[in-house]
Order: C-alpha cells, then sequence, then structure tokens
C-alpha cells in the first residue's frame, strides 16, 4: 500500500510538472494562444486546480479536499464543452464550403452518438453511492461519454470534413478522446465496484491517459502550426465532390437527417405563360 501511495505521488506531480510546461509552450507561442484560446485557458485552468488540490489534501480536512476536489472536477467538464465547441467551430468554419450532404451525415451521428452516451451513462448502476457523490459522478460521466462520443465521430469523418492528421485540431482532438474515453470508463468503474483496489487501479489508468494526452498537446504546441494550412487543390475537391451532384443541398434536409421535419411551400415551376392562368391578348 505505501509503495502504491508512493506511485500515485509521483504521478501525481509528473502531471503538475507537464501542467506547468504546457502553460509556459502557450505562454511562450503567443499566436497559439490567439487561436486557441479557450483551449490555453482550459490548460492554464487545470494546472492551477491540481495546484490548489494538492494544497488542499496536504493542509485541509478530508472534507474540504472532497468538495475541492468535486467543484474543480465539475467546473472541468464545463470547459471541456467549451473546448469542444471550440473544436466544432473551427472544423465547420465556413460552414457554407461544406457540402449540405456531409454536415448532414454528420449531425446525424453526433445525434446519435451522444443520445447513446446519454442512455449508457444514465442507466448505469450505482446503487452503492452516497446520492451527493452519485448526482455529480453521473453528471461528469455523461458529459465526458458525449464528448467522446462527438469528437470520435468528428475523428472518424476527418476526411469528409477536410481535416489533415498532422494539424493541431486533428491532435487535440486524439488528445482529448483518449482522455475523455479513459475517464468516462473509469468513472464506469467507480460507480459499479465497491473493491478499493480495483478503483484504485482504475483512477491509475485514468491520470495514464491524461498524462498521455497531456504530453501530446505539449508536443503539438511546440510542433504544429496553431492555424492549419489550406488544403491543396485536389482536397477541395474531393470535399466538394458530393456537390456536383446536388450543387445546392438545401437545409431542409440536414434539418431531416437529425429528425426535423421542415415543409417548404411548393415553388410554380412556370410563374408566367399560359401554364398559370396567363392570358393573351
Amino acid at each position: 500500500m505505501k509503495l502504491r501511495l508512493t506511485f500515485d505521488y509521483a504521478f501525481l506531480y509528473a502531471i503538475i510538472f507537464c501542467q506547468m510546461v504546457a502553460c509556459f509552450a502557450i505562454i511562450k507561442r503567443k499566436e497559439f494562444f490567439k487561436h486557441w484560446k479557450v483551449f490555453s485557458y482550459y490548460l492554464f485552468y487545470m494546472a492551477g486546480a491540481s495546484i490548489f488540490a494538492v494544497a488542499a489534501y496536504h493542509f485541509g480536512s478530508p472534507s474540504i479536499y472532497i468538495v475541492t476536489y468535486s467543484v474543480f472536477d465539475f467546473i472541468e467538464a464545463i470547459l471541456i464543452n467549451l473546448v469542444l465547441l471550440e473544436i466544432l467551430v473551427k472544423v465547420l468554419d465556413p460552414f457554407e464550403s461544406l457540402p449540405g450532404r456531409t454536415v448532414a451525415r454528420f449531425c446525424f451521428w453526433a445525434v446519435l452518438g451522444i443520445s447513446a452516451a446519454v442512455a449508457i451513462s444514465v442507466l448505469a448502476p450505482s446503487g452503492h453511492l452516497d446520492r451527493l457523490v452519485e448526482v455529480p459522478l453521473t453528471i461528469e460521466r455523461t458529459i465526458y461519454l458525449a464528448d467522446a462520443s462527438l469528437l470520435w465521430i468528428l475523428l472518424v469523418q476527418s476526411k469528409s470534413l477536410g481535416i489533415t492528421w498532422k494539424s493541431s485540431i486533428a491532435e487535440i482532438s486524439i488528445g482529448f478522446i483518449l482522455y475523455l474515453t479513459v475517464q468516462g470508463t473509469t468513472r464506469f468503474m467507480v460507480s459499479i465496484y465497491t473493491d478499493t483496489l480495483l478503483r484504485s487501479i482504475s483512477s491509475e489508468v485514468g491520470q495514464v491517459g491524461y498524462l498521455i494526452a497531456l504530453l501530446g498537446w505539449i508536443w503539438t504546441i511546440t510542433h504544429r502550426n496553431p492555424v492549419d494550412e489550406p488544403l491543396s487543390s485536389e482536397a477541395v475537391a474531393k470535399i466538394q465532390q458530393p456537390q456536383a451532384e446536388d450543387e445546392s443541398v438545401a437545409k431542409e434536409r440536414i434539418f431531416a437527417a437529425v429528425g426535423i421535419k421542415v415543409n417548404k411551400p411548393d415553388k410554380p415551376e412556370n410563374p408566367t405563360g399560359q401554364e398559370c392562368g396567363a392570358s393573351l391578348p
């Protein structure tokens, strides 16, 4: 047990060190901060929250540490949603440049994936937990799984959305996919099983996933151009190829792909002439 406790401390301080390195790299590369503001704020917050949580653990009571950890975890979940929104804005901007079918397909799978993640998370058994612990744990798990499913869909459709693998968008998204998937699974283990050793191992696996994601983000910040290079003419042609069949995909079709039906009034094919009741003198 003492060896495991020492390992946990070493891992915790390694994570804090990497968080400080990531923050320093962002400060040094101002252009990265300007382009990825929400993601940068997320890294700053995580570094400050980790240091404050360690101080609360060493100098505060166990109840203070539990409350502090729960509050910081909930705020992190909200920030992750904002980071995900920033990623989506950069992927889908400008919205008009993407073929309507591509957007409709992405929206359809996004709604399906998020719905499945929410259903799985809410229906997970957690009867052995206290109500004060069960509710925030379920909220965090639902947010993590929903965000992870959305990023997985984004990754699978990266080619049609014009995302290159060697880009800041792709590498930041992959880091969050790893982190959120592992964290969501870890919270399932905590809610389902009561064995202390198994829950401790699950927590350590979650820390390993976060550390790997953090190291990947550091590499992205220091090596990648925050603004992705424009796609080649061949890549743009492949993305916009569906528009050759249907140059203008109506918004009604995009809504229909996610289950929203919009009734569009029929337009007369020939508004003038004898077919419309016009008479010649």
